[in-house]
């Protein structure tokens, strides 16, 4: 073959690909309206709430940070019952990765054998749609609710759709877990033991992957810009949008 008709026909490649490659860019970077989307659809979850509970209740069972009280307090979700609840067959992992680097949070991944210690909450539906957007359910879909049947009872918990290994729980969230197994009447002392003993990591920088990994660019220039574009969206996110809400001050408890 003509080595000018290859030339020509690997100029008219990158003449298509580059304009695609920019487009898919450009329609990850508005994943910033994700974040948007969320606080708006969050508001509107609190306003409904600001009207009651509601006549329907889910049962959820709880096994990582929504096992503390004060985290409860502050989220504005009162239970209308509590109960310790052991979940059979499932495992306790961290292996769901925070929005910094080298931290991972609980999840409950299938397990024969296993066992994962919790409290059990009857939420109303209102509050119940309301920790889901604590969890990043709608539109960002770090977690899932995955529910299952046991001893009679029906209940979700939030399940990772990230599974990451070698990731570690921070301090603080690990004392969560502990705190509620210190009186925990399944939970023997060998297993808190066990958890006591896990490693603990120190929160690093934000990540760039939390709504998935960014688009790929030539220039690597352009790859290092939609790096920082992603971390600073994060870091607005966590530290603005959801720190300031204008319904959820006023739910009553």
């Amino acid at each position: 073959m003509n080595p000018a008709l290859n030339i020509h026909a690997d100029a008219r490649l990158t003449a298509i690909r580059y304009p695609i490659s920019l487009l898919s860019g450009y329609l990850r970077f508005t994943a910033m309206l994700r974040y948007l989307a969320w606080w708006l659809l969050f508001e509107i979850c609190n306003f409904r709430r600001l009207f009651g509970r509601g006549p329907g209740r889910v049962q959820y069972f709880a096994f990582g940070a929504n096992l503390c009280p004060a985290v409860m307090r502050e989220r504005r979700i009162e239970a209308c019952e509590v109960r310790y609840f052991t979940l059979r067959d499932y495992g306790l992992r961290f292996d769901h990765p925070a929005a910094r680097t080298g931290c991972g949070y609980a999840s409950a991944e299938p397990a024969a054998g296993e066992s994962v210690f919790g409290l059990l909450y009857t939420l109303s539906e209102r509050d119940a749609a309301r920790m889901d957007f604590y969890e990043m359910v709608p539109i960002v879909r770090r977690y899932r609710r995955t529910w299952v049947e046991q001893d009679g009872e029906r209940l979700y918990f939030y399940q990772t759709n990230r599974s990451t290994p070698d990731l570690k729980p921070t301090t603080e969230y690990l004392g969560y877990i502990l705190n509620c197994l210190a009186t925990h009447p399944d939970a023997d002392p060998a297993y808190r033991e066990h958890l006591a003993a896990i490693g603990t990591e120190t929160p690093g920088g934000y990540v760039a992957s939390y709504l998935g990994e960014p688009p790929v660019f030539n220039p690597r220039w352009l790859n290092r810009l939609s790096r920082a574009y992603h971390k600073l969206s994060l870091f607005l996110f966590f530290n603005l949008l959801r720190r300031v809400s204008l319904t959820a001050p006023f739910i009553r408890h």
